[in-house]
C-alpha cells in the first residue's frame, strides 16, 4: 500500500521510547554469546567477535572495511596505532 491510499479501518501507531536501547542490549548479549557474530577483530593480537552491519551503522571506518566483503566470517586487523584499552564500569 502506498502513502497516498487511503484505508477504511483505522490506522495504529506503536511508539515506543526503550525499544533502540533493546534493541542494542539485544544485539550484546548476542555478541556476548558469539551468535550470529559475523566479524573479528583483531587488535593488539587479541581477538573480539562482532556484528559487522552494527560496526558499519557506527563508523565510517568500519563501513569502508566491511562493505562489499562477501565472506561469512571475516578477520579485520586493526592498524597497530589502535590500542586496546580497558575501560572501568561506569
Amino acid at each position: 500500500m502506498s502513502v497516498d491510499e487511503k484505508t477504511d479501518s483505522p490506522m495504529y501507531v506503536y511508539e515506543s521510547t526503550v525499544h533502540c536501547t533493546n534493541i542494542l542490549l539485544c544485539l550484546n548479549d548476542q555478541r556476548k554469546q558469539d551468535i550470529l557474530c559475523d566479524v573479528t577483530l583483531i587488535v593488539e593480537g587479541k581477538e573480539f567477535r562482532a556484528h559487522r552491519a552494527v560496526l558499519a551503522a557506527c563508523s565510517e571506518y568500519f563501513l569502508q572495511a566491511l562493505v562489499g566483503q562477501t565472506e561469512n566470517d571475516l578477520v579485520v586487523s586493526l592498524p597497530e596505532e589502535v590500542q586496546y584499552v580497558t575501560v572501568p564500569p561506569p
